[in-house]
């Protein structure tokens, strides 16, 4: 490892002496969607802190001299949030006096061909390029430059950077204005004496691209860099090493504090690719502790192993604002974690690892690789109901198992001559790019898919947000989590970590070989996607409704009416043994005449019923025995011989039968005449019901059916293509007006309830 040093002034050529600006812009290019639209979103969310890092490089080559007596201007943009004013970018280049150089930077390998396609644009008219990021850093220092993709970049004229650019940067920006850069720079042939960067210049954050973020208040910083652990799927050890470089705790603090009180930032991404491998991992929670007894209240989320840490770690952590923790699980099976050289998960310590961080008060965000060797269709979808069900992380982003450019896995399958997607824009971990020994492209993408699905399901979201129902605080960012996770994944069908909010699709903005449809085409296949989004919120919001009704934090007063409605309805459902009922009712229902199901089926939500009062229990009791008359008239009227519906008739009677010998009328009647009168005022606006299979109450809006009824109305005529332009514009403005209407409720509710527990 050798010291960030750079000469504080660099030697200007006669040519660099006709400029008197130099213009940079840094780009982050985005990615291709698989109809090869640019993806972009009216709303990022994750901003990359490789501008930030370039930017505060540069202000310290300008304020070191190194440029001399040159103005320097800088202009960032990242894709996934902004525009790329490409025609602007090209004029500005035509200014007098201006040296105008692009870098394209952050370039991971799914984004290479936008990248490729950016950096020929701008070629075309004679400026000059710069491209770095995981994808050539990776391929040079592990393939090498005469790998195909870096010899396009060659023929193209682009520079290529490998590595990091601290102590390097002032003599890149001095060979832009000398006219003499080079082909190659690569700063990482020895990843064992790779720059320090505890002195290095401080991130410097653009409040101009911070706008095109749904958190302006958001920020990231890397604290340190490298991974001690050997991965074959990871890149990270062959870019940044795996000797870990630190930051000093001082220059975190020095940068917490003067974002917080310059822009008002108090919320970070640590992005350190592994946190808890830092030496001075105490030191630096230690620093931003005395911060927060400062008055200065941030709070951050980052990456941190599976093996064992210090006693302190995980309190220390959470005592300085830690959130949320990332970490790598993987896969939940050993023989997977060992073919990837993954020995420091051991899944037998999964559970207590996690309730260690639960018990701090930090909550778990779990990565998952689906694709590994030994993972089958029907395996994963048992591992991933084991992963929600024993595991129990708060949240969890999937992947497919991809071999990238700089991982060992890539190594070894391009020295075997496997087969490997050859378009780099599918390079995402969310395609299938590699054939698998146990599983179809389509069995894998499947599980993949289904693996979202499961996880963020109303039923697995409402378990998970009832375990912090009473911590408010967690309770509500978990909350804005799910709309992000789920809004997302499986709305605006992208990967949360690469996605925002509302995705915009620009006509022209599409990937070479693409035809450009017609301005009427493009609209209409716009709006019939926009309505359809539209409707897939207002039907995502009211589940979010719903789960909040579920799950959210009660007074004391609804605590104990609910516990105690709970309990006594739980004693009548059990001595009336319902579940029972319910359950041979549903295996039976199939096999009797259509007149005998219409009969029956009222009763069949009888059993969901919620006893709020002794009038309810005396209407609920005197309608179950008109059902047990039913039965006893039924099984005496059937003509159909000793058949299986006539057995269930008498295992349906037997049950009734019992189950009437027992029940306790009075003793129930005093219980709620106690209690009636202490209905919570909200209730009265909620459709409360009761789940008899899993002994829990559940709330909903009055309102819901007559609303699922319209949608799916609005749903079916939206399939036929002789719709009406005039009913289809109105069907999007009436989704349009009930997906704000609910908006503004959830949006209400969480202002409300964010500061504490709510009202009665």
């Amino acid at each position: 490892m050798h010291e960030y040093s750079e000469s504080p002034q660099s030697l200007l050529s006669s040519q660099a002496h006709k400029y008197r600006t130099l213009r940079i812009v840094f780009v982050k290019p985005s990615q291709y969607d698989d109809d090869g639209y640019v993806i972009r979103f009216w709303k990022g969310v994750l901003p990359s802190n490789t501008l930030s890092v370039l930017r505060g490089l540069t202000e310290d080559v300008v304020k070191r001299g190194v440029l001399g007596d040159i103005a320097v201007q800088l202009d960032t943009f990242d894709e996934v949030a902004q525009k790329v004013p490409v025609k602007r970018i090209i004029k500005w280049s035509r200014q007098p006096g201006t040296k105008l150089v692009v870098c394209l930077v952050a370039v991971q390998t799914p984004q290479f061909p936008r990248a490729l396609d950016f950096g020929k644009q701008f070629r075309a008219h004679g400026i000059d390029v710069i491209i770095g990021g995981f994808h050539t850093s990776g391929t040079v220092n592990v393939i090498g430059d005469q790998d195909p993709d870096i010899q396009e970049l060659y023929r193209e004229s682009i520079v290529v950077v490998a590595g990091e650019v601290e102590g390097h940067w002032g003599g890149i920006l001095t060979d832009v204005v000398n006219g003499q850069l080079k082909p190659l720079y690569s700063f990482a042939d020895d990843l064992k004496n790779l720059v320090d960067i505890e002195n290095a210049p401080l991130p410097v954050t653009s409040p101009k691209t911070m706008k095109h973020f749904a958190r302006p208040n958001f920020g990231t910083v890397e604290t340190s860099r490298g991974c001690p652990f050997s991965c074959s799927f990871c890149t990270i050890i062959n870019v940044q090493g795996r000797m870990m470089r630190e930051r000093s705790p001082e220059a975190i603090a020095t940068l917490i504090r003067r974002n917080y009180l310059e822009r008002g930032v108090n919320f970070y991404f640590l992005t350190d690719d592994n946190f808890a491998r830092k030496k001075l991992w105490r030191e630096t929670f230690e620093a931003i502790i005395r911060l927060r007894g400062e008055g200065i209240n941030i709070s951050f989320m980052m990456q941190v192993d599976l093996a064992r840490k210090p006693k302190d770690f995980v309190r220390l952590a959470a005592e300085a604002g830690c959130s949320q923790v990332f970490v790598g699980l993987e896969s939940v099976n050993p023989e997977n974690l060992q073919s990837q050289g993954k020995g420091q998960n051991k899944v037998e310590e999964y559970v207590g690892t996690i309730r260690e961080w639960h018990d701090a008060g930090v909550v778990v965000h779990a990565a998952y690789i689906i694709g590994l060797p030994f993972d089958t269709k029907e395996q994963v979808d048992r591992d991933i109901q084991y992963l929600m069900d024993v595991i129990q992380p708060d949240q969890a982003s999937f992947f497919m198992l991809t071999p990238l450019p700089g991982s060992e896995d890539h190594r070894e399958m391009k020295l075997r001559g496997e087969w490997m997607d050859p378009d780099l824009n599918k390079r995402d971990s969310f395609h299938a790019t590699t054939a698998h020994p146990h599983m179809t492209t389509e069995e894998w993408t499947a599980a993949y898919q289904e693996a979202w699905q499961a996880f963020y399901s109303k039923e697995n979201m409402a378990k998970i947000l009832a375990r912090w129902r009473d911590n408010p605080w967690i309770y509500w960012n978990l909350v804005n989590v799910y709309l992000w996770y789920k809004n997302a994944a499986l709305i605006e069908k992208q990967h949360p970590m690469v996605a925002g909010f509302f995705r915009l699709k620009e006509r022209l903005a599409r990937r070479p070989g693409c035809s450009i449809d017609p301005v009427p085409v493009h609209l209409w296949k716009r709006t019939k996607e926009v309505c359809r989004l539209f409707m897939a919120w207002a039907r995502f919001l009211k589940e979010m409704e719903e789960i909040w009704l579920q799950t959210r934090p009660r007074s004391e007063r609804e605590k104990r009416f609910f516990d105690e409605a709970q309990r006594i309805q739980g004693e009548i459902w059990q001595t009336l043994k319902i579940a029972e009922w319910q359950k041979a009712y549903s295996d039976a229902k199939t096999a009797l005449p259509a007149k005998v199901r219409a009969l029956l089926d009222p009763f069949e939500e009888l059993p969901s019923k919620m006893l709020l009062s002794r009038h309810d229990l005396n209407i609920f009791l005197k309608r179950w025995g008109d059902l047990q008359g039913k039965i006893q008239a039924l099984h005496r009227s059937w003509i159909w011989g000793d058949g299986p519906a006539k057995k269930w008739f008498e295992h349906l009677y037997a049950l009734h039968r019992d189950a009437w010998q027992s029940i306790k009328v009075h003793e129930w009647q005093e219980v709620y005449s106690g209690i009636q009168g202490r209905l919570p005022s909200r209730l009265d606006r909620l459709y409360v019901r009761y789940d008899a299979l899993s002994n829990q109450i559940v709330c909903s809006r009055r309102d819901l059916n007559a609303f699922w009824t319209k949608t799916r109305q609005n749903l079916s005529e939206m399939r036929f293509w002789h719709i009406r332009p005039s009913k289809l514009v109105i069907t999007c403005f009436k989704e349009l007006l009930l997906t704000i209407a609910f908006a503004r409720s959830l949006v209400a509710s969480l202002r409300r309830k964010r500061t504490g527990v709510p009202q009665p």
